[in-house]
């Protein structure tokens, strides 16, 4: 490509010049410039000039750049414009000052959970937003992945990956084994790509921020592929909380991998649990100028070239311009000149008489001490005669001179702000060269949250650069208060939240101390909430179910009774003769404790003695003693038989005499 020095001045398709550059990779180099016509800072990624040949990429490049250009979301990196010259083809871009997160992590610092949440969330978001219109990224890495002076994250280079694959351009080892790193299994099998190869990529970006490796390494692009082949990711104590949402984001089935919806989904809910994530450690926190990127070794890089390189401050731009054969400030080489600077043009040289040298060696005026203060001194000169022609102008010119100025002071056009989101206004005001202010946030029913319901100066009209417009903002629909539920029964509760317009679920648990039917609690225990919240509301079932306690067959019904009772049971009252049970004892209880647990305040019988029942002797005089045995064991009594013989002739005690179960009767037989 042509040397970083014979492109900075140059002005690209036409309004583009470029300043100084801020990356260089294998197929493009970028650079930091201003746009003359809006007068605003934008970067400039040029590309191989051998790929102006190449009509496979320029076909695949017109249209992922006119795809690219398509994406507005507040996580995407902004295409302006993109062109092609014979220099190589080109994509003007949204300038960010905050590095990429390849150069955060050269740093050596490493993420917290809430810091990897956060840019996981905005990068997943962005992804999400270019998946649904069917574009995929492709080449998700650290270095594709930049911070603007806030720290907010845009994901860099939509449609570059995939115009760069239909190339003829043959890219170094170095940088596709650094694309390699951050591969889904499904590139390495060569199989169909969708957008969950975008979702393993940056799994493995986000595993990387928690423990400073990627995992999978290996030693050759093929063993680092295959590796992840039919792979599970291996799991460290490192990735805390994030650990079950990366491995699914990082399946090797792409069918089973989450896709981005779903990520950005299960981050945003994590976040919730998560402490507020302390400020990223950009450049501008470190101390360097917002303007600044601090130098990206972005592994992914040749023999340790940057993709990025450290972009010069405003005093040192300021010190290295001058006046330029187009009339507008152009920047020189950095460092000493060259033995073979070409001398001051002809413009320059009339304004300034005493800085014409004679060319060659003894030109060079770069190594002398006296340099810096003498062209800071030129530069003076031809401030103060720009201000005193301006003088003369007013004087002479008077009120058209005076329109004249105020027309190139106040050219900058208030854009339509209403109906965007804050930050968007933010975004398109700054590309006015304006900015923006929150005066107002009201409650609306109408407007979402943080959405523009109106804007203090009328679209269209010119102001000067900087100016402030004032917004009202929208704060969503106005919260209701959330009643206290403490006391009622679930059938007031509804009664209450649907008055209140909200909406409920019920939820039971046992209680020992609230009663059956009553609230126990409710969530969201919130002083107010937006209208149509669902709250939960737990409804006692009372104490739980409990077995019943054994009864002792030496207990009376009332003693059985009371203990019944302080097992949350009822007790009933039944009779029964029994044999072995003294008369108003517990013979049983129904159910029993082998039954197994009964609801709390159920019925339980309880069975008390009558003692053995009596019966009259039955008349067996003449029957066999088989027959008068078992009629009289049958009745209860015990039989003894005297004599010998086989027919009853009497019976003792006498025939039609009562007697209890259990009594001895002896039957007489010849």
């Amino acid at each position: 490509m042509t040397s970083i020095a014979e492109q900075v001045g140059r002005v690209v398709g036409g309004r583009y010049r470029l300043l100084a550059p801020v990356g260089s990779g294998a197929s493009s180099q970028v650079y930091v410039a201003t746009d003359t016509r809006l007068a605003r800072r934008v970067a400039v990624k040029v590309l191989h000039p051998m790929l102006a040949a190449d009509r496979a990429f320029l076909r695949r490049f017109r249209a992922e750049a006119r795809l690219a250009a398509s994406l507005d979301h507040p996580h995407v990196m902004r295409v302006f414009d993109w062109g092609e010259e014979a220099a190589g083809p080109y994509l003007v871009l949204e300038f960010l000052g905050g590095g990429s997160l390849r150069s955060l992590l050269d740093t050596g610092a490493r993420l917290s959970h809430s810091q990897v949440v956060m840019v996981g969330t905005q990068a997943a978001s962005g992804l999400a937003y270019a998946h649904r219109r069917g574009i995929v990224h492709r080449d998700i890495k650290p270095s594709n992945l930049l911070f603007d002076d806030e720290g907010h994250l845009r994901i860099a280079d939509f449609g570059v990956a995939r115009a760069l694959a239909e190339s003829a351009l043959t890219e170094p080892l170095g940088a596709i084994f650094g694309t390699a790193r951050y591969a889904s299994p499904e590139q390495a099998e060569s199989r169909p790509l969708d957008d969950r190869t975008d979702v393993y990529s940056l799994a493995l970006v986000l595993y990387e921020t928690l423990t400073g490796r990627v995992p999978f390494s290996g030693d050759t692009i093929t063993a680092m592929l295959m590796a992840r082949v039919g792979s599970i990711l291996p799991w460290t104590a490192e990735l805390g909380p994030l650990a079950p949402i990366i491995a699914q984001a990082a399946i090797s089935e792409p069918l089973a991998r989450l896709d981005a919806v779903a990520l950005f989904s299960d981050l945003e809910l994590l976040g919730r649990e998560l402490p507020p994530p302390a400020p990223l450690p950009l450049a501008r926190t470190r101390g360097v100028p917002p303007t600044q990127a601090w130098p990206d070794r972005d592994p992914t890089a040749v023999d340790g070239a940057s993709d990025e390189a450290a972009l010069p401050g405003e005093a040192e731009l300021s010190s290295r311009t001058d006046s330029g054969s187009e009339g507008g400030p152009t920047l020189a080489p950095a460092g000493p000149a060259p033995s073979s600077q070409a001398p001051a043009s002809p413009a320059s040289a009339s304004t300034t008489p005493s800085s014409q040298a004679p060319a060659g060696p003894a030109s060079d005026t770069s190594r002398s001490p006296n340099a810096v203060p003498g062209r800071r001194t030129k530069r003076r000169r031809r401030v103060m005669l720009w201000i005193a022609a301006v003088v003369i102008v007013l004087g002479t010119a008077g009120g058209a001179a005076a329109v004249a100025i105020h027309d190139a002071l106040y050219d900058h056009v208030v854009p339509a702000l209403k109906a965007m989101t804050i930050l968007r206004a933010e975004r398109t005001a700054a590309r006015n060269g304006l900015l923006v202010k929150a005066v107002s946030t009201p409650w609306n029913a109408h407007v979402p949250a943080g959405v523009v319901i109106s804007q203090s100066v009328a679209p269209g009209r010119h102001e000067r650069a900087h100016f402030v417009i004032g917004l009202v903002v929208s704060r969503g629909v106005e919260p209701v208060p959330v009643p206290n539920l403490t006391g009622k029964s679930f059938v007031a509760a509804e009664r209450a939240l649907t008055a209140g317009h909200l909406r409920h679920r019920l939820r039971y648990s046992y209680s020992q101390t609230v009663s059956r039917g009553q609230v126990i609690a409710w969530n969201p225990h919130a002083a107010s909430v937006a209208p149509g919240r669902v709250v939960v509301v737990t409804v006692s079932e009372g104490p739980a179910p409990r077995p019943v306690p054994p009864i002792p067959q030496t207990d009376t019904f009332s003693e059985a009774r009371s203990l019944l009772a302080s097992y949350g049971f009822k007790a009933t009252e039944a009779t029964a003769y029994s044999l072995s049970v003294g008369a108003g004892l517990v013979v049983s209880v129904t159910p029993g404790p082998s039954a197994g647990n009964q609801r709390y305040g159920s019925t339980v019988t309880v069975t008390v003695s009558l003692g053995p029942e009596s019966f009259a002797i039955p008349n067996v005089v003449g029957d066999s003693v088989a027959r008068a045995r078992q009629v009289l064991e049958g009745m209860g009594f015990q039989v003894q038989v005297e004599g010998a013989g086989s027919v009853v002739i009497d019976t003792y005690p006498a025939r039609g005499r009562v007697e209890v179960q259990g009594s001895k009767v002896y039957i007489f037989v010849v």
